[in-house]
């Protein structure tokens, strides 16, 4: 069967794509990493692909199902399969657009923004008292590896996925610093962890209001402490 549209999804911005796409009678391929984001799509009347992919799976999936052309609505951090869906695109010959993330301003004059979290770390490292990570567990060993007295001060949430639990532990982390939970957050649900940890700053990467960054930033204003945040990949 071929394909109009091969949707890199597993975000909310993919589903917003799928949604306009079928409503314009398109057949779409979407492509995600995990089982979690193929049931974010389960409702919706398309064929779902899920695993990882490196480029020769890539361009295998498009040649195999004959793909027009591909919408990457990626996690805007999700540097790595934006670089290879590109790559593919180029060599299979076929259109690439990226579907992009508004951007918002926050209005807290405690947030620091980083670049990198080797910035974060080096920023945490002359912060006292406990740390929460909200950042996710693809780079919870870098933290628990760069920031000094981790396995006291360090804090992260994660997805309450078995995948998620068993990063933070290959990390390092204690399990009551690890704290799985499910979003979307409220300002309540990051107030409750803030003052459960003890937290003296919060660390995010600017995944936008899809993201719900805005939501931690009045946390964060509430709660009287300041923002790490990492700023979004160009």
């Amino acid at each position: 069967m071929s394909y109009d549209i091969l949707v890199i999804a597993g975000t909310a911005d993919s589903r917003a794509v799928i949604e306009e796409k079928l409503a314009e009678g398109s057949r779409i391929l979407a492509s995600v990493a995990t089982e979690l984001g193929a049931e974010m799509l389960a409702r919706y009347p398309i064929d779902v692909h899920i695993g990882r992919l490196d480029l020769d799976g890539f361009v295998n999936m498009i040649r195999f199902h004959d793909v027009r052309r591909v919408i990457d609505a990626s996690h805007p951090f999700a540097q790595v399969v934006s670089r290879t869906v590109k790559e593919a695109c180029r060599i299979t010959g076929i259109p690439y657009e990226r579907q992009e993330r508004s951007e918002i301003a926050y209005d807290y004059d405690r947030i620091q923004l980083v670049r990198d979290p080797a910035e974060a770390i080096a920023s945490l490292n002359e912060i006292e008292g406990s740390i929460l990570l909200t950042t996710g567990v693809n780079t919870a060993a870098d933290y628990y590896k760069g920031v000094r007295d981790a396995e006291k001060r360090l804090y992260i949430r994660v997805l309450d996925t078995e995948a998620s639990y068993e990063g933070c532990r290959k990390a390092g982390f204690p399990d009551d610093h690890v704290f799985g939970e499910m979003p979307p957050y409220t300002v309540e649900d990051n107030l409750r962890l803030i003052r459960k940890t003890g937290a003296r700053v919060l660390v995010s990467k600017d995944s936008g209001k899809t993201g719900g960054v805005d939501i931690k930033v009045e946390a964060c204003r509430q709660a009287g402490i300041p923002m790490i945040l990492i700023g979004r990949p160009r």
